[in-house]
């Protein structure tokens, strides 16, 4: 149903003027409610994939090839295949989910371009935000987090969950952000520059198989090489066409604020990125493209929201990689409170507990033939030892190295936030000259409104003397008089509601 064809009509209150309209209640609602299930669904798809993926990876970590392999293999090769894997059904759902969100915003019957534009904008990021963020979010803040230790490991369909590497998820991190953002750049490059082409040339041929057709039926044929028919060949630049490049932006922006931290050379590839996506814009919209018309908008739409609630995420992300996902403040504990010497020997030490290997559950023990003798085996985490009581609990330092990353959390929050501040009072969005100019056009414009109202009446105090046949004129004293008059009240008003 469109918004055009429905009967009901309804008055805008703005513009008095009566307008179709459907039924909220009946219509709209039940469209709103179904078209984010629809998005909902997708977003349990994708995180669907993530959870496959996190389940094949498991399986090649227990696989008994990997074995064979260096421990190189387990650190880079395996993470590698995965973010390869991923980075494909990324694209794969994402080419998919385009096509749908188009079909959900028109169901919800909005009345105006801008509802529709934020609508749509709105569902498509929600989308593409679990898509290509949810695996870098799982190993960012969930992998490694909840495996349990070597009595009691807790396991998935049987098999153990991941856990980081002695150095943390730092690494594996980096190798997830790094190869699903430069992939989707360079996919995203490719793509923008091969489809225009690819139309212009199907267009090209269409037009010359047309004139053939033509001729052999000796029909009228076209000039082929007018300027109309070399337009048609173009791509049509419609309003739809900057949501692509909108989207790729803040994307991008996301990769290089949210996860800063984990991956610092995402602001180079970043920049590299924007400089040949200028270049390739450029011939794009040059070349490619028919020439657009411009829109006059409001702003930016619902992006410039988006981007505001990403800078504040960005900070709070970046504060819990770096105290849970690294090993920053374990480090920074062990060499303020506990090393004698303030240094970071002994830490790697401090940080493995003990196990004995008696106490692993039946059929769990690795396989250590080659190593008859062992006792103990130690594993990364904070734990007491086999000998101690309790056995394998939370010792205090556990506790302490908790304090200090929630405190290091907030900590960092508030100096971010507050530079921030500093930044936003010195740069301010509008310039003090630009702002001054600004004013001064609005009372320049009220002025002008105020001058030509005083003309109205002056016109129409002498219209209105002129048919009554009075030989008693105003002065010109009166006239204005009469025209400051009304006008008075609303000098001071006009101007400073304007520059508000």
């Amino acid at each position: 149903m469109k918004l055009a064809n429905a009967k009901k009509r309804k008055l805008n209150v703005v513009t008095l003027v009566e307008e179709p309209a459907v039924s909220y209640w009946k219509v709209k609602l039940p469209s709103i409610v179904i078209s984010f299930s629809v998005v909902l669904l997708w977003i349990l798809l994708t995180l669907a994939v993530v959870f496959g993926i996190i389940l094949y990876r498991m399986s090649l970590m227990t696989s008994e090839v990997i074995y064979s392999y260096s421990i190189h293999y387990t650190i880079y090769t395996v993470p590698v295949i995965a973010a390869i894997i991923n980075l494909f059904c990324i694209h794969i759902l994402s080419f998919f989910y385009d096509k749908l969100a188009h079909k959900l915003t028109e169901m919800e019957i909005h009345r105006t371009q801008t509802e529709y534009d934020d609508s749509h904008t709105l569902k498509s990021y929600l989308f593409e935000f679990v898509n290509y963020y949810s695996s870098i979010i799982y190993i960012a803040f969930l992998k490694g987090k909840f495996v349990g230790y070597p009595a009691k490991y807790n396991r998935i369909f049987g098999i153990r969950q991941e856990e980081c590497n002695p150095g943390g998820c730092l690494m594996e991190l980096s190798i997830q952000l790094g190869i699903i953002m430069i992939g989707k750049q360079a996919m995203n490059g490719f793509v923008e520059m091969t489809i225009p082409v690819l139309i212009k040339m199907y267009k090209t041929f269409k037009v010359s198989t047309g004139i053939e057709r033509a001729e052999k039926e000796n029909q009228e044929v076209i000039i082929c090489c007018n300027q109309w028919t070399e337009d048609y060949k173009l791509n049509e630049f419609n309003q739809a066409s900057l949501f692509g490049e909108y989207l790729e932006m803040v994307l991008q922006y996301g990769f290089v604020t949210i996860f800063v931290t984990a991956f610092p050379l995402a602001p180079l590839f970043a920049l590299l990125n924007n400089i040949f996506e200028m270049r390739l814009d450029a011939k794009k919209f040059l070349k490619y493209y028919r020439r657009p018309v411009p829109t006059r908008v409001k702003n930016i739409g619902v992006w410039y929201q988006i981007m505001t609630t990403i800078g504040r995420i960005s900070v709070i992300s970046n504060a819990f990689i770096l105290a849970f996902s690294s090993n920053f403040i374990p480090t920074l504990v062990y060499t303020i409170k506990i090393s004698d010497d303030f240094s970071e020997k002994g830490f790697l030490n401090h940080s493995l507990a003990v196990f004995d290997v008696r106490d692993f559950e039946n059929g769990t023990a690795p396989d250590h033939t080659a190593f008859p003798n062992i006792t103990t085996c130690r594993y990364s985490e904070y734990r007491s030892g086999p000998y101690d009581n309790p056995r394998y609990k939370r010792p205090l330092v556990y506790w302490q190295v908790m304090v200090a990353r929630l405190a290091f959390i907030v900590v960092y929050q508030n100096l971010v936030s507050f530079v921030i501040m500093v930044v936003q009072w010195a740069i301010p969005d509008i310039p003090r000259k630009l702002n001054d100019q600004i004013k001064r056009e609005a009372y320049r414009t009220n002025e002008m409104i105020l001058h030509y109202e005083a003309q109205q009446t002056k016109e129409k105090l002498k219209r209105k003397y002129q048919a009554t046949g009075s030989t008693s004129q105003l002065s010109h004293e009166d006239q204005e008089s009469e025209s400051k008059k009304s006008n008075s009240n609303r000098s001071s008003s006009l101007y400073y509601d304007s520059i508000a």
